[in-house]
Parts: C-alpha cells; structure tokens; sequence
C-alpha cells in the first residue's frame, strides 16, 4: 500500500486485461463498514454495519488472484447471509441514574436506525430490588412527538454490570419488537445503557453453524462479512469443504465464497447447511443464482445469491481513490458539534462500470446509495473537522478509451477528467479550508 496526501490508498497493482462480472446485484446499500456488535453489546461504543457487497465489487475481488478459466474449469462466485436481513435494526445508547433510595431510577437515551438518518429520544424508569431482577417502562419518540411505548426486565448480574430486555410497541397499540442490551456503571450513582431494538418478535440468539460443500472441483472463502466474536471458519480438512461456526441476534452474518468447478452439465452438485436449513444446487443452477427464504416465525431468512465469472479482455482497470472534507485530519473521523459541510454527490464514467471496493471514514449518515446503473456511483456525506471518501474499480472498453470521461461530484465541486488526465495524484482546493483529493492507478 502506499501513504498518499495521509491516507492509506489501497491500491494493488496488476491484472492489465481485467474481469467484468455480469452477474446480479446482490444487496443495494453500502454504509460505514465497521463491525456491527449482535452477541455482546458493549457500552460507550458506536455502532456501524458492514454492507453486503454488490457482485460487481466481489468480481473485483476476485480479479487480482483468480486462475483463468479454461476448457475444463470454471469460476463461481458464491454469497450467503443469514439471520434478520432487512437491517431494520435501531442503536439504542444513553445514561440511566439511581433514586435516593438505591432500588430503582431513571433512564434517559437516544435510539437511531443504523445507517440511517433516523432516530429519536428514549426515557423512563427501572426498578432494581436487592434480588437483582427489576423491571423497566417508558416511552420513545420520534421528532419530538411520542413513537411507543418500552417495558422489560432490568437485571443485575453483579454490582456495576447488568442488562435489560423486554418489547417495544406504537402508542395505537400496534405491536413493534423486542429490544435488548447491557448497563453498567463506571462511576457512582450512574452509569451508561446500550443495546438494539428489532421490529420481529425476539432478539434471541439463533445457531446458524454450517458448511458448504461441493461434490467435486474445490470451495475457498473469500471473505466473511459482519462475523463478530464467536463467529469463525473452522480448520479445513478438505479442498471441498468450508465450514463455520455463526449465531446471530439483532441483524446477519454472511461468507463469500469462490467455486472452482470442472464444467460440467449439470456439473457437481454444491450444497449448504445450517442448522436452520439445507439447500443444493448443481452447477449450472448456480451460473445465475438468487434465493431468498424463511426458515422461521420470527422472521429470520437466508439469502444465496452466486454468478459464473466472465473474464473480458477487452477491458481496462483503473483503481480509483476519493476523499473530500479537511485532508489535514490523520485519522478523518468528525468531531460531533462542529459546523457540517455536506458533500452528496457522485462519481460516473461515460462508457464500462463503476464498482465501490470500500468506504474509507464514513460515519453515521454516510451511505453509498443503491445503484440504479453501471456508470454511476451516489453516495450522501457530511464532514465537519474530517474527512469521507471512496474506493472504486473503473471497467473501460478499450474501444471507448479515447471517448471515456470520469466526472466527480461532491457537494458544490465538480471536476471532469478524461482517461488521459485521471491516472495520478489530483488534490483541488474545496473552499472553507476543505479539499478534494482523487488518485488513480491503471492495473
């Protein structure tokens, strides 16, 4: 990696002639990409979700290692996620405060829909006898008018931790969800709350230990996505079997992984098994695949979605990096309070594909939008003492090079380069001591 203008631009050089996946789009948002915390739910720390990955961005992944295919073999790109899908999960964080008499208190907190700009107040009361098994009720609201209703057990696990769990609802009486999370108490007579509420009937944990297995040819795990403590891939023991260990709560863990399979019709047959379900296909089933199903009451689903890789010669690649906002920031991240510059925007390619790799310093309300087309990638961002940006893939037709124009756009700056002129290190004054920086490498 190299060290450009403070940041860290990975840029891996390679694969001249380069791959164009025309597989399926597999999710549409993309978000700030740190883990998002469903076992144990730890106080004081923010809370971001790690989207799911849109083929295109997996084809390029696969693209800087990948064997060619050949007459006998073929690449299958293989996605699988599991748990509640819809990420319509809600933060909930805030400080809750003892009565004179120690058996009891209040509460008083914030809640926001993760990844969106969605939220709103949290207040009550708890009770917590010497037996250490209390109970909590209050209210939540949306843009200062009353949402619903809280109520739930309040506990105590030992004197300065406990947790809390019980339901949420509407003020018509309309049924919500349920909701959960720790509290402790780092300082007398007070202390701190976190958790998450869903709108499905439980946030109990569900076992989703499995494996993938192909009957012949051989399965490799690219990545995982959300796994968090207790998730992990075991020991291989085979070439044709990948097998894990994965419990969700509030949301869903998910692997990515690469096929190699002789080619055949119907070819090997691939299966996946959990402990919630088993599905198999053969391989030409899985030349276009999307599946999505539910395996409970409650809510959860699996989603399986994979795509045969195409290797295009008559493409090149052109690895991009973007950031905008005060590029003097080490680390990027906001201080909260400050004055926001908002950079809504988008960048676009006139002939080929543009495919997001990762976020870099997206925070709360930072999002890659869902793409509606090929050429085009929108996001939303808002900078106030940092910085936000992007790293992208730019698939361009050879027979187009001489025509293909890259144009950036965020907030009130616009800039267009032709192929000729993006390659390079490119940093624009941005007015009010802000910058934009786009650096761009051809491999």
């Amino acid at each position: 990696m190299r060290t450009i203008g403070g940041i860290v631009w990975a840029l891996t050089f390679g694969l001249a002639v380069c791959l164009v996946a025309g597989g399926i789009a597999i999710i549409g948002t993309t978000a700030a990409p740190t883990p998002a915390v469903t076992h144990r739910m730890e106080i004081g720390t923010d809370i971001a979700i790690e989207p799911w990955p849109s083929a295109g961005a997996l084809a390029a992944e696969v693209a800087r290692d990948a064997a060619p295919d050949d007459t006998g073999n073929v690449t299958i790109i293989l996605a699988a996620r599991w748990g509640y899908l819809n990420d319509s999960f809600a933060a909930l964080r805030g400080e809750w405060r003892f009565n004179d008499t120690r058996t009891g208190g209040e509460f008083h907190g914030e809640w926001h829909l993760v990844g969106a700009r969605v939220g709103g107040e949290l207040r009550g009361r708890f009770t917590l006898p010497p037996s250490g098994v209390g109970e909590f009720r209050g209210t939540w609201s949306i843009l200062h008018a009353q949402g619903g209703f809280l109520s739930g057990d309040w506990m105590r696990v030992d004197d300065s931790h406990g947790s809390f769990r019980g339901r949420w609802n509407f003020t018509n009486g309309q049924p919500g969800g349920a909701l959960a999370g720790m509290w402790g108490r780092p300082s007398e007579p007070a202390g701190g709350f976190h958790g998450y509420a869903v709108a499905a009937p439980t946030i109990d944990p569900v076992n989703w230990n499995g494996f993938l297995n192909t009957t012949d040819g051989a399965v490799r795990v690219l990545r995982t996505v959300r796994f968090e403590r207790g998730d992990m891939i075991l020991p291989r023991t085979d070439r044709r079997t990948v097998a894990w260990n994965s419990t969700t709560t509030a949301n869903w863990d998910g692997i990515i992984f690469v096929l190699r399979l002789p080619r055949g019709d119907p070819g090997p047959t691939v299966t996946l098994n959990t402990t919630q379900v088993q599905l198999s296909w053969t391989e030409r089933e899985l030349a276009r695949l999307h599946v999505r199903k539910q395996v409970d009451a409650a809510g959860h689903e699996i989603e399986v979605a994979s795509f045969l890789v195409d290797h295009h010669p008559g493409y090149a690649r052109i690895q991009i990096g973007m950031r905008w906002g005060n590029l003097s920031s080490t680390d990027g991240m906001d201080v909260p309070g400050s004055t926001a510059t908002t950079w809504n925007g988008f960048a676009q390619i006139t002939y080929g594909a543009l495919v997001v790799e990762h976020v870099v310093s997206f925070e709360r309300g930072d999002a890659v939008l869902p793409k509606d087309n090929r050429v085009t990638i929108v996001w939303q961002s808002s900078t106030t003492t940092g910085w936000d940006g992007l790293m992208m893939v730019a698939f361009v037709p050879l027979a187009h090079a001489d025509s293909t124009y890259f144009t950036v756009h965020a907030g009130s700056f616009t800039h267009v380069f032709t192929l000729g002129e993006l390659p390079g290190d490119h940093q624009f004054d941005a007015g009010s001591g802000n910058q934009v920086e786009v650096h761009a490498v051809r491999g």
